[in-house]
């Protein structure tokens, strides 16, 4: 371990030198006004970067999270829901279980349509 710990420092120490002197060689340095503004997503900022952002921001990020994981649990449910020989891969119990589960979250999704989470103005 230390020997993979000495060549990976080496390697690094490597790298870091090479970079610096690369920038001093080159000269890549080159300030100009625009490389120095500040800008978000290709576009110039606009207003406070402590300003108060709308909280649909937070509801479609947690929209986004509710399904995400629901595929996490949906993508094994179906895979061992097939029948393998003629039996079952799963209860009764688990395949009403995740209809609970669906229907909650499917319930939560209309709640947040007809309160106009997902609008965007």
């Amino acid at each position: 371990i230390l020997i993979f710990l000495v060549i990976a420092f080496a390697i690094g120490l490597v790298f870091a030198i090479a970079g610096k002197l690369l920038s001093i060689i080159v000269g890549a340095n080159n300030p100009s006004e625009t490389k120095n503004s500040t800008f978000e997503c290709g576009f110039p900022t606009f207003g406070d970067a402590r300003e108060k952002l709308d909280v649909r921001f937070y509801l479609v990020a947690v929209l986004f999270l509710i399904f995400d994981l629901e595929l996490a649990f949906i993508i094994p449910w179906g895979i061992n829901l097939r029948a393998s020989a003629g039996f079952p891969a799963i209860s009764n119990d688990a395949f009403v279980a995740m209809i609970v589960f669906l229907t909650v979250l499917f319930l939560g999704l209309i709640y947040g349509w007809k309160k106009g989470a997902l609008e965007w103005e």
